[in-house]
């Protein structure tokens, strides 16, 4: 009920209360009123009969005498006033049995009245009298009764009124009570929570300009870093194609350096994409194999780099019984891996970084846990709810002099927490902090590879790196090969250097690198070299080493392309090799398809496919390239997505449905999202590969489809 309904009835209530008072008020005055003219009447004719008892008595009582008309008028009176008390209603009883019962008082009055009248009418000048004294006392005396009987029956109708006073005073408490208790008090609480409400709305609404003004500064100051944050890398994107262009003799060099600063660049893109996608609340968590190894291997590999040229100690932990193929995104399990220790290098000046990774089984389920524990500048307490708010940092001036979006751990914690995880911080001033990120981890296995055994074939792994080695070792076993690790050059030269066929060999080792090694070996002069794989997060630095580069037979950047790393391997257990003129000329027999609208990625896809040989025709819509399926037969689809007139996924969708057309559709996409890719494989595509393209990366996927 409203607060204005409820006054209402008050007041409703209140006026009725006092009407029916002021109603039954005044009928009682009224009865009170009638009740004083009875009375007065009655004593009237207790008086009349003494004056009438009197002027009878009187010896000048003739004609036209004071006397005969003051009797004349009183005797009028005293018929009248008699006439009126004997004709009441409701007359009461004791009176009425004065009047009409054992009293007789209305015939003693009658015969009183008509001795009169017959004194006037006789008009003598001589004294009479009309009664002896003891009936008229007898008279008077009743009379005296009647008027004591009319101020009895009075007074106890006054009586009446007062307690019907009291009564009403009582009701009109009580319902005064009730409109408190049931009415003014409810309102009152009402107009309490509503001045409290409009109180706290206020509070909130201050709060929230307070909030937004804060969010709009921080917005700022973030469109300020991110405007750095990306002109950098396209500054140096550029500056290194411009040196490419003006100096040809050094333009792989300025290349690859351009190619790092495009990567930076698209981590910063993703990161916005990510933003806009988990607001939109669209994105959504791969549930595939995911070797724990690789990943772990390509994390601490670039990042120990990173270390290094910080001059900081990188440590690595993890459980022995760590599993080696979990269900999971990795992509995402590398972002989140990547920004935590990327911020602890960051933020640390001196000392160590740690990652300690633990495998924790629980009746709800198993979990994995990684710590990455830095002794940097360490984090206010205060502050430490702000890291994880988009946009911001612990403390704007870190953004100045540090860098960074304030992106990052935002990201991060949301993809924890859509991988039933969550990342928490402890930190204290001076000391440093760590970041726990924990999330669901379900044991998996990864498809099996089919290649021809070859127990012969011996591989030796030579990393410092834990991480590497194991990883190594999981996939050269994987593909039947026999590995053999080393934790550094001397103890790999210390065994039987020679007694190998392949060797995965890192270029950054202490106190003897990759290429002292590859020295060392090549001074023994042996009959046959072994093949040699250089691994390295930092291949530039081989530009300088014309000694030694034409000993080795593959580079592989970390982080490592396993299916690169798998293709190469698989090259050395083939039991015929096969030259590059040779792989050319079978590819001019294959036939592709490329659907790609933007003039420079299919110039870039036209001069990979042109480089191995394979026959191409390119088109510019998704409507062309269903035409053109109709009519020819090709052994691979490459499709971008989204095309003027008609897109990729509508394109597969009718080759695919309507046209049956089974040839592999490999889709080519900015959209790099567990989503898209779903949508692609929903509508037909075979596979998916997520722009900016790999050159190998592309070249391995086609070869996978078509030999």
């Amino acid at each position: 009920m409203s607060i204005r309904v409820r006054y209402i009835v008050a007041l409703l209530l209140t006026a009725t209360l006092v009407t029916l008072s002021f109603i039954v008020l005044y009928e009682l005055i009224s009865d009170q009123k009638k009740d004083a003219e009875i009375i007065n009447i009655a004593g009237q004719q207790r008086m009349l009969s003494q004056r009438i008892a009197l002027l009878t008595s009187t010896p000048n009582i003739c004609d036209d005498s004071e006397e005969q008309r003051y009797l004349a008028q009183s005797l009028a009176r005293f018929k009248q006033n008699h006439q009126q008390l004997v004709s009441l209603d409701n007359l009461p009883s004791s009176i009425s049995n004065t009047y009409f019962n054992e009293g007789q008082l209305d015939n003693k009055v009658n015969r009183y009245i008509k001795s009169a009248d017959q004194i006037l009418d006789a008009a003598q000048c001589q004294p009479t009298t009309l009664l002896d004294i003891q009936a008229l006392t007898s008279l008077l005396q009743q009379l005296d009764y009647v008027v004591a009987r009319f101020e009895q029956d009075a007074t106890a109708r006054v009586d009446v009124v007062l307690s019907i006073e009291v009564y009403l005073w009582l009701a009109t408490l009580a319902l005064l009570c009730i409109e408190a208790a049931f009415i003014f008090s409810p309102m009152e609480r009402t107009v309490k929570r509503s001045f409290a409400k409009l109180t706290s709305l206020k509070e909130q609404a201050e709060s929230s300009a307070d909030e937004a003004r804060r969010a709009s500064k921080a917005k700022s100051e973030f469109l300020s870093s991110m405007s750095h944050e990306l002109r950098t890398p396209m500054n140096g994107l550029f500056g290194m194609i411009e040196l490419a262009i003006d100096n040809p003799d050094k333009s792989n060099i300025y290349l690859k350096k351009a190619k790092t600063a495009g990567r930076q660049l698209l981590v910063l893109i993703n990161d916005i994409l990510d933003i806009s996608k988990i607001e939109a609340g669209k994105i959504k968590i791969e549930q595939a194999p995911v070797d724990l190894l690789q990943v772990l291997d390509d994390v601490v590999s670039l990042q120990r780099v990173y270390c290094q040229r910080k001059g900081l100690e990188f440590h690595y932990l993890k459980d022995p019984d760590l599993p080696h193929v979990i269900k999971g995104d990795i992509t995402r399990i590398s972002q989140i891996l990547h920004n935590l220790l990327s911020n602890a290098i960051k933020f640390t000046e001196q000392g160590s970084v740690t990652l300690k990774v633990t495998y924790t089984k629980r009746p709800n389920g198993n979990y994995l846990s990684f710590d990455v524990i830095d002794t940097g500048i360490g984090i206010e307490s205060s502050k430490l709810d702000n890291i994880f708010k988009k946009f911001e940092q612990a403390d704007q001036s870190t953004t100045r002099e540090y860098g960074g979006t304030g992106l990052g751990l935002s990201i991060a914690k949301q993809l924890a927490k859509l991988m039933l995880g969550d990342i928490n911080v402890t930190s204290f001033v001076g000391q440093g902090s760590t970041f726990s990120f924990t999330m669901a981890a379900e044991e998996s296995q990864l498809p099996d590879i089919n290649v021809e055994p070859s127990a012969n074939l011996r591989c030796a792994i030579v990393d410092d790196l834990q991480t590497s080695r194991e990883y190594f070792e999981h996939v050269v076993t994987s593909m039947s090969i026999v590995p053999q690790s080393y934790d550094s050059a001397k103890a790999y030269l210390s065994d039987s250097p020679m007694a190998f066929d392949v060797i995965i060999l890192d270029l950054s080792m202490p106190e003897m690198s990759g290429v002292d090694l590859l020295e060392q070996l090549k001074a023994m002069n042996p009959d046959k070299f072994p093949k040699i794989i250089l691994i390295s997060a930092e291949l530039e630095r081989l530009e300088d080493e014309n000694d030694v580069s034409e000993l080795i037979w593959r580079t592989h950047a970390k982080p490592i392309n396993r299916r690169e790393l798998e293709h190469d391997l698989g090259k050395l257990i083939e039991t015929k090799p096969v030259s590059h003129n040779d792989v050319k000329e079978g590819n001019k027999k294959k036939r592709i398809l490329l659907a790609e609208d933007n003039e420079i990625n299919a110039e870039i896809v036209k001069t990979i496919l042109q480089s191995e040989g394979y026959k191409f025709l390119h088109v510019k819509n998704g409507k062309d390239a269903v035409d053109v399926g109709k009519r020819h037969q090709f052994d691979l689809i490459l499709m971008d997505c989204n095309m003027p007139v008609m897109g990729g996924i509508e394109a597969s969708t009718i080759l695919r449905k309507a046209l049956e057309v089974d040839t592999p559709i490999v889709a080519l996409t900015a959209n790099a999202f567990a989503e898209d890719k779903e949508e692609c494989l929903a509508a037909g595509m075979t596979d998916f590969l997520a722009k900016p393209l790999d050159k190998d990366t592309l070249l391995v996927c086609i070869k996978k489809y078509i030999g």
